[in-house]
């Protein structure tokens, strides 16, 4: 059985205005082994299992001076998502060639408000969408998005362009390909996608977390708030539970390798 074209992935905000936790008592990530009795590790797709992204290295430390996100008003978060964009454009578009990889650099496009985007109406709730025809990712800087604490947008940001990373390796048109047999494995190649997204977004931010001026301790809050945006009480469930999205952004960000992101192989209870 195929699988529709997926032209735009969402990144869906489910806590736009959950406070920071002031002081988190652990960063450890416990994962859930709930909906763990069915295994569908993808095989026989060597551009998701052997892609030679993972075998690339790490991305280097890198200094993107002009970092920060700015929660000031909608001009100042624009600016400033623009300024993010261009930076993770730079790192990758290095990273890419030392590797010997085609890279294109994406556009960013900020909105005000919700609006039509790559063809489809925005979202309830949603925060963020990357567009595969056009190689375009989009944010909505609205209200809700000034209410809310700029670590979470750092992580939103690099995760919609974490988007673009999977169309130039062929690891999003490899994953439109790869079949399924029911609902239930559809729904967790989803997740393995989208959880995938979440790992090389964290190779970013642990790339870029130290010359932001960002400490540990807001790393650990920044975990236990991605634990409060999962798929817990959802149907489908295809952004994975909290403790899963959780558990993929710190690999990326402990290891800044794209091999510690091969979700297509792990085991289903680590992208339940």
């Amino acid at each position: 059985m195929g699988r529709p074209l997926v032209a735009t992935v969402v990144t869906a905000l489910v806590a736009a205005v959950v406070p920071l936790p002031a002081a988190p008592a652990s960063a450890a990530v416990v994962l859930s082994a709930a909906g763990a009795s069915a295994a569908y590790p993808v095989k026989n797709a060597p551009a998701l299992t052997a892609n030679k992204l993972y075998k690339s290295g790490a991305l280097p430390v890198f200094e993107c001076r002009k970092g920060a996100l700015s929660t000031a008003g909608a001009k100042a978060a624009a600016k400033t998502l623009q300024a993010l964009w261009g930076c993770m454009n730079t790192a990758w578009e290095g990273y890419f060639r030392k590797a010997g990889l085609p890279f294109t650099p994406a556009k960013l496009v900020v909105l005000t408000k919700g609006a039509r985007f790559c063809g489809d109406a925005w979202g309830k709730d949603q925060a963020g969408s990357y567009c595969d025809d056009t190689s375009t990712g989009a944010v909505l800087a609205d209200k809700d998005y000034l209410r809310t604490r700029e670590i979470f947008h750092f992580q939103l940001v690099a995760g919609v362009y974490a988007y673009h990373l999977q169309r130039l390796t062929g690891i999003g048109k490899a994953f439109e390909a790869i079949p399924y047999s029911s609902k239930a494995e559809l729904n967790e190649q989803f997740r393995r996608y989208s959880l995938q997204s979440k790992c090389l977004a964290g190779i970013f931010l642990g790339a870029t977390w130290k010359t932001a001026a960002r400490e540990a301790e807001s790393w650990r809050a920044l975990l236990e708030l991605m634990k409060d945006n999962g798929d817990e009480g959802k149907k489908p469930g295809r952004q994975g539970r909290g403790a899963s999205i959780a558990r993929w952004l710190d690999r990326g960000h402990a290891s800044r390798d794209p091999r510690s992101c091969d979700t297509w192989t792990a085991a289903s209870k680590l992208v339940a």
